[in-house]
């Protein structure tokens, strides 16, 4: 179980391209929001969901600072919250997200002005990663800048190294097409 980072699930987007709450998407029987977290669960030993309107079975919802910011301010509560540890960050719609995966980022522990991220088939996943505390100023001044890009804090911080995973577990939903497509392949 790791303690020196904190898990934490970005549930606070608009859904707007999908056009529907993700948490409550069912993948294989279980809510996306619950599948991820009790994957997350499964290695730290702190998670909370940050953003939205939905407890995950036995967890925690915290609201963001600000709300409707997107990852950005979940990211910014979340560090917060921490209180000088790193940060794991997910998003709620990478419902195939694994224990091995998370592990692979946040072991061994993120250097307190570094992240560690999620790259499959080159391309950056920036919602997939460790945010050392150090990184917060950064955050923050972004956010303060209406800045609400992750990419664009990931270009901002000098220390970043990129673990390459698997182009399904780094899978999100963003779209009725997405799900559609896990849907296929997994079922309800």
């Amino acid at each position: 179980m790791i303690t020196h980072t904190i898990g934490a699930i970005l549930a606070g987007g608009q859904s707007t391209r999908m056009g529907r709450e993700k948490s409550g998407l069912l993948i294989e029987g279980q809510t996306f929001l619950d599948r991820v977290h009790e994957t997350m669960t499964r290695v730290f030993k702190e998670v909370a969901v940050f953003g939205g309107s939905v407890v995950p079975t036995d967890g925690v919802l915290l609201r963001d600072e600000v709300p409707g910011q997107g990852p950005v301010g979940g990211l910014l509560t979340a560090m917060h919250m921490a209180r000088g540890r790193p940060v794991f960050t997910t998003s709620v719609d990478t419902p195939l997200l694994t224990v091995d995966v998370i592990r692979a980022i946040a072991e061994p522990a993120v250097p307190s002005d570094g992240v560690r991220v999620a790259t499959a088939l080159g391309r950056v996943h920036p919602l997939i990663g460790v945010y050392g505390p150090d990184v917060e100023p950064v955050v923050r001044g972004r956010f303060d800048e209406g800045k609400r890009s992750m990419l664009g804090v990931i270009d901002t911080v000098e220390r970043v190294v990129e673990v390459e995973v698997s182009p399904e577990a780094v899978f999100n939903v963003n779209t009725e097409e997405d799900y559609e497509q896990l849907m296929n392949r997994y079922g309800p």
